[in-house]
């Protein structure tokens, strides 16, 4: 990411980052520093005066989620039942709908069986407690939600996955089940850029973290660096 500088002025300004492979890059910061406004412009939701995503080489022209789903990037929204659920729909339909054009066959007919299977495969592999693939996701708890929508994005296959506050409103139990989940595809090799409030689960599942400050990145911190008062050094840094 090069000169990213949305199009508002009181957000982001000229970010650079770089994410590697199989990495997770933490992104920390107070309420107001512009990391939620920042992944959605590089996910094609907000608009940007200014910048570069370059990937394997390649430079993408993003203006739509879908320009940024079909070059292999995912976002999971900060807040889950306005932006993340489908609230009235099943669990099929909740996993499905990021990649349904897989599945359609004949330009317009919808293949259902191989859609289910890929849902029950994501059911199993998240470990999602639920009656059926068929039930509402509004009656499941947060955290099951939550891996709902995880399996959503991974029915698409993303390289890189977004997730913002990815355990926030969840119970401690299906915390640890999330903090699996995402260790587990990095080792796969997916790029994993993961936005939380939340310093000990920052320092803990992150390779890195880079911390903003309004709207500026104010530094990076990895390894015995990376402390709750470093964090919240740098996160205070041009106020």
């Amino acid at each position: 990411i090069e000169h990213f500088t949305s199009i508002d002025p009181k957000s982001f300004k000229d970010v650079h980052f770089e994410l590697k492979k199989g990495e997770i890059l933490g992104i920390g910061g107070l309420v107001g520093a512009q990391r939620t406004e920042l992944m959605e412009a590089i996910f094609g939701i907000r608009l940007t005066t200014s910048g570069t995503v370059t990937y394997k080489g390649e430079e993408l022209n993003i203006k739509r989620p879908r320009d940024a789903i079909t070059k292999g990037i995912a976002l999971l929204t900060e807040d889950r039942r306005a932006t993340g659920i489908f609230g009235v729909l099943s669990i099929s339909d909740n996993v499905g709908i990021a990649s349904l054009d897989k599945y359609v066959e004949n330009k317009f007919v919808l293949n259902n069986k191989k859609l289910e299977v890929v849902v029950s495969e994501n059911i199993k592999k998240m470990s999602i407690k639920t009656p059926s693939s068929k039930t509402q996701i509004k009656t499941l708890s947060g955290g099951n939600q939550q891996k709902v929508i995880i399996g959503r994005w991974l029915a698409n296959d993303p390289d890189i996955l977004i997730l913002d506050e990815p355990t926030r409103g969840i119970d401690v139990g299906a915390k640890y089940e999330i903090y699996t989940i995402i260790a587990d595809l990095a080792k796969q090799g997916k790029s994993i850029i993961m936005i939380s409030s939340e310093l000990p689960e920052l320092i803990g599942m992150s390779d890195r973290i880079m911390v903003m400050c309004e709207g500026k990145v104010a530094g990076f911190v990895e390894g015995e660096e990376a402390t709750q008062e470093n964090i919240m050094s740098l996160a205070t840094k041009f106020m």
